[in-house]
């Protein structure tokens, strides 16, 4: 079976191809071929075309390296970008870093956005930057429940607080009652009273606190 390629791999690797053409054909008009690389790098970094909106900037090192991988072919498919690797179970996903900092910043706000919301915000700031290609929900989804069940703690402490991480993450004793004697554990809880009395040892009003035991 042929191994699915998505669509914005694609689009960034005919990106690629059409920038090493444009390249060679700036080259070709230039005697210093090194001065020409640098001069065709600042246009198309300081430009605002559609292959910057795909690319974003590029470095002379970069080209020469397309080029390589082109060896002298017109085939995009050596240009396609290679899938990201996280270092937890190697999980894959084609997000790329910038992606991956905003959707991650709003999942992990104490606002604890949904899921949900929180693709349709980042989907609105990545347009607002000017990115023309917009992963799909399900990319960003699948990297949530990638994350959420790979770093429950982290997920759990910056979208609850502390004592959520206390109550659901952090190793607890469980206490086999049927071992116990009596007088063995006793387990004491203060409320401070509503109404005042007089303090026995001042002579002054206050209000106590009723300690309560259970054995």
């Amino acid at each position: 079976m042929a191994e699915f390629t998505p669509e914005k791999c694609k689009q960034i690797a005919l990106a690629r191809l059409d920038i090493v053409h444009q390249w060679l054909e700036f080259r070709k008009k230039s005697q210093n071929k090194l001065q020409a690389d640098y001069d065709f790098v600042k246009l198309h970094n300081t430009s605002n075309s559609h292959l910057f909106k795909i690319l974003g900037k590029i470095s002379r090192g970069s080209l020469h390296r397309w080029y390589a991988m082109l060896n002298s072919t017109e085939d995009y498919t050596k240009l396609l970008p290679q899938y990201k690797y996280s270092s937890v179970n190697d999980y894959r996903t084609v997000l790329n870093d910038n992606e991956i900092k905003i959707f991650m910043g709003l999942l992990l706000h104490p606002n604890r956005f949904s899921i949900g919301k929180a693709i349709a915000l980042t989907k609105y700031k990545l347009k607002e930057q000017g990115q023309s290609f917009i992963p799909a929900d399900i990319t960003f989804r699948r990297y949530a429940k990638w994350f959420k069940d790979n770093n429950y703690d982290k997920w759990i402490l910056a979208r609850d607080g502390e004592k959520a991480l206390s109550d659901k993450v952090e190793p607890y004793i469980k206490r086999d009652a049927s071992l116990l004697e009596v007088g063995d554990i006793l387990v004491a809880d203060g409320h401070k009273l509503a109404f005042q009395v007089i303090n026995p040892f001042t002579g002054k009003p206050c209000r106590a606190t009723l300690v309560g035991f259970l054995d």
